[in-house]
């Protein structure tokens, strides 16, 4: 009969086994695994100081691009929508900064600044939906030539009704009357008053915004209802409205990217210039979509066309 010691000696052998197999195993690969590890670093490192280059020229090189367009940018554009009338329609949120860097350039290229509509984030706030729909189907308010789409959505109804009057189709008392309504639900901060209709609009956006969310889809229908009924549009953001359900991010996604045009880096003197020359693209029917985000065609429009 096999004794309990014999067990216990026999326990002991291999657990001494074990650790000698152990720590020779790890003498003799620890020199090639050692060298090998220590090679990856070195590599790793340098990857990363090559990397590291790369992104300081890529900033200088932006850097370099925006203060050219800063310092050259009225030359740019010059003339390039001379005659043009341009509506500018800030989102929520957009800057004012942002905002007047483009009316500057659009000013520059020899385009009538028409106004100024400043939405507030009432007009993308889901609590409103309920306003918007009984401002756009009040028929002893709306315009008489509006055809409103068969649905229920506040934010098809609103955009149906605001790019209308935007547009100046109708009377020339719908566009006042309209925007003196949105006014009233405390949906638009800038004074109606001041805007008159026109053909060509910039839509200035700020950036991202949840996915799903009910104020993406807002700025989106706005977006398409202005093209969809004959507006040349360019929608300028930062680049946080490239991502995400940000308006600019939705056009370049969805079916209105082969009809609008887009940049998303608006919030640089070169996006700013770019803004424009994008414009007076759409203006001759050529669309693209410019910046640094994902989905860009290019960094630049060509200011020939």
């Amino acid at each position: 009969m096999i004794s309990f010691r014999y067990h216990i000696v026999s326990l002991v052998a291999v657990f001494l086994a074990l650790a000698v197999g152990i720590v020779v195993g790890t003498t003799a690969l620890s020199g090639p695994i050692t060298t090998d590890l220590r090679s990856q670093v070195n590599s790793l490192k340098a990857d990363r100081g090559e990397l590291s280059t790369q992104v300081k020229q890529l900033q200088s090189q932006l850097d370099d691009a925006g203060q050219f367009a800063a310092s050259f940018g009225p030359q740019l554009v010059a003339g390039t929508l001379k005659g043009s009338n341009v509506l500018v329609i800030t989102m929520p949120g957009a800057s004012s900064g942002m905002a007047d860097g483009i009316a500057s350039q659009l000013s520059a290229a020899g385009a009538q600044i028409t106004g100024r509509l400043q939405l507030s984030q009432d007009y993308v706030d889901p609590a409103g939906a309920a306003s918007i729909s009984a401002l756009a189907t009040n028929t002893s308010a709306r315009p008489l030539g509006l055809s409103l789409p068969v649905t229920s959505d506040a934010r098809q109804l609103g955009a149906a009704l605001l790019s209308y009057v935007l547009l100046g189709k109708g009377q020339p008392t719908d566009l006042p009357q309209v925007l003196s309504g949105f006014s009233a639900l405390h949906m638009i901060t800038s004074d109606p008053k001041g805007i008159e209709p026109a053909t060509n609009v910039v839509v200035v956006a700020n950036g991202s915004l949840p996915k799903g969310g009910y104020a993406g889809e807002a700025e989106l229908d706005l977006v398409s209802a202005l093209q969809s009924r004959g507006g040349k549009v360019v929608v300028a953001g930062d680049g946080g409205t490239a991502t995400g359900d940000g308006v600019v991010a939705l056009v370049r996604s969805g079916s209105d990217k082969a009809t609008v045009s887009t940049v998303d880096n608006a919030d640089t003197a070169a996006g700013q210039v770019s803004t424009v020359l994008a414009l007076a693209g759409a203006a001759q029917s050529r669309i693209g979509h410019y910046g640094t985000a994902p989905g860009a065609d290019a960094l630049f429009p060509s200011p020939n066309g």
